[in-house]
Parts: C-alpha cells; structure tokens; sequence
C-alpha cells in the first residue's frame, strides 16, 4: 500500500475514534453517553454558545439573539459534565471555539474563574440580580431551578413525603435517580442532601433501595409513567411543570419541607474569546429582561432577575425551603471526590 495512502487512513481511524469516545462513559461501556451536537463551525460575525439546555430550546434563544442582532449563535450541546469536559480538554490544549458557556454547575465557574479562564466583563444587566446569584464582572445565574421528588398520583396515593422516606423498604428497587456522571443536577442534590442529611442517608438510599440510574430526563419520566419505578428520587420542578401543567400527564412533585437543593445554571465569557464584540452582545441578551423572559417560557425554570415575575403554575420560591451549598469553593472542589463516592456506594449494592 502507498505510504501516503497509509497514513491518511490511519488520521481517518484515528479520528474516528476521537468522535466516537464522547458517546461512552467509562465504567458503563454498555450504556450510551448522551452526546454533545454541534450545530455548526464558527465563523467571525458569530459567537459559539456551549450549553446543556435542550436543543430546541437552545435554538430558539440562539434565532431570537440573531433576530436582534444580526449576529449568529453556533450552539455545542450536551449534558453539563460533557460540557465542561470538552471546554476543559479544549483549554487545556490551548484550541477551544467557546465564547459563552451556560451549564447547570456553579463548581465549573468557580473553577474557571480560578484558573483566569472566565472574562471579567461590567455588564449593565448584573444589578438586576441578587448577589447570591451572582459574581459581579464574571457570571450571573442564567437560569435556576429546584431538585424534588415526583410519582405518578394515577398509580400512588401514599406517596413519600421528606427524603428519608425514601429508605423505607416499600419503595426498594422502585426509586429512580439520574446519571451524576453527567448530570450536574444530580451533583447538586447529592452534595446539598449529603450536607443536610449526611452520607449515611445516601449510602442507604444507593446501596440498600437499588435504585435504578437513567440517563436522559425523558427516560425517567417515562419510566414513571409506564409504572417501571414509583418514584423519581431526583425530579426538577421545571420538569414536573413540563409535564403535569402542559402535558397533561399525572405526574405530581413532592416538595419535602427539610430543603429543595437548588441548582444555579450560571452563564459567562470565556476568557481565550475569539468574538468579544458578539460574546459580550450575547451575555447581555441571556441576562436582559427579554432574554429572562424567553428562557422562562421555554425552559420553565426559575428567572433570579428581580424584575422579572414567574411562571403561574409553579411554586414559588418563597414557599420553598431552598439548599445552596453552604461553601461554593467547597462545592466545586468536591466533585469529582463525591462523584466517585456516589459511583462506590452504587456499586455497593446489597
């Protein structure tokens, strides 16, 4: 074989192999890792969006700031640990396209700002928000949303009621949880849970309840309306609104009175920018009053802007008893440590 031609196929192979290594999840080589899309190859006169809101919610946002500013939106999706795991691959060789970032895990931030890889930026639209939910000149809280629990009130009327009913023996091998692999609101319950509740509660609920771990949101739905689990152990309040409210369907939420383990959905620039004109455009429109508005109607999670009113239809966040972690540098330091905790005690299974 001609030596050129031998070389090409093997960069083919190569690179084949590089594409097909984000759709799998060490440890669970046979359970598909949700994949990251990317809609586009950036070019100047736009600016490239990493998030892991919905795609189709992500397109609407990304048509409405293009609408306004002539300016386009290359979007590269997938579930917030992917995210962050691409960017910091990408960073970490020097070659990433990232201009903006917007993932469910305010560790990731915290992180980035550490490290200087987050552009300090005076944006008109950071008065509007609380300070909890903000780091005035590097990110703001894009969107928030609760973590609760959530059954089918067709199939169950004797539903749990605090997070500890979860251990009692009648829902063993009948609860069901996300992928904390992945998910970084599945993260967010675990720390805020395991510092109110302590690891004794969630090393009963992985390793003596056998719960069942799911991949996609959808997936756990479905599963509870098809009656494979009774109750879904992490559920998030916009999700329980999705389908209850304009679904139509009989999932109902629990809101246990001991806490609701809040998850910000931060957004920032990122500092190696190729498009600061377009980033920053961008950033203002995500934390602007319309920008709120749109993310609220399409994703229907929680707006922190201060002028901007709620959804009817879902509780608000005054009658909840919200969990922020106590330490946010702690937060983003412990992840990957209670990560491999949650994955140990899981595997413990009695």
């Amino acid at each position: 074989m001609n030596k050129s031609i031998f070389i090409a196929l093997l960069m083919l192979f190569w690179g084949l192999c590089f594409a097909l290594s984000y759709f799998f999840i060490p440890g669970n080589i046979n359970k598909p890792k949700p994949k990251i899309i990317v809609n586009s190859t950036p070019t100047s006169g736009s600016v490239t969006w990493y998030t892991s809101i919905p795609q189709r919610h992500a397109d609407r946002i990304a048509n409405a700031f293009k609408i306004k500013t002539g300016i386009d939106v290359k979007i590269i999706r997938g579930s917030t640990f992917l995210i962050k795991e691409r960017l910091m691959s990408e960073i970490k060789n020097n070659d990433t396209w990232a201009d903006v970032i917007t993932i469910a895990d305010i560790g990731t931030f915290i992180e980035l700002k550490n490290q200087g890889h987050l552009m300090e930026y005076g944006s008109q639209y950071y008065k509007n928000f609380p300070k909890k939910y903000k780091d005035k000149g590097y990110w703001a809280a894009f969107a928030g949303f609760g973590m609760c629990m959530a059954y089918d009130e067709s199939r169950i009327d004797t539903p749990p009621q605090h997070w500890t009913d979860l251990l009692n023996e009648r829902w063993r091998g009948r609860i069901g949880l996300e992928d904390i692999n992945t998910a970084g609101s599945q993260y967010g319950q675990y720390y805020m849970l395991r510092e109110k509740l302590g690891v004794k509660f969630w090393e009963k609920l992985l390793s003596i309840q056998k719960p069942k771990i799911y991949y996609r949101t959808e997936a756990l739905a479905d599963a509870l309306l098809k009656g494979k689990i009774d109750i879904a152990g992490q559920f998030s309040i916009h999700t329980v609104y999705d389908y209850k409210v304009k679904r139509k369907t009989s999932i109902k939420g629990i809101y246990p009175k001991e806490g609701i383990p809040f998850i910000l959905n931060p957004v920032a620039i990122i500092k190696q920018t190729a498009h600061l004109k377009e980033a920053t455009a961008f950033f203002d429109f995500l934390l602007s009053g319309k920008g709120q508005q749109l993310m609220q109607n399409l994703t229907y999670k929680y707006s922190l802007q201060e002028c901007t009113a709620p959804l009817a239809g879902i509780p608000s966040l005054n009658n909840l008893n919200l969990l922020h972690p106590e330490n946010k540098t702690k937060y983003a330091e412990k992840q990957s440590e209670y990560i491999r905790e949650f994955n140990s005690l899981f595997q413990k299974r009695e």
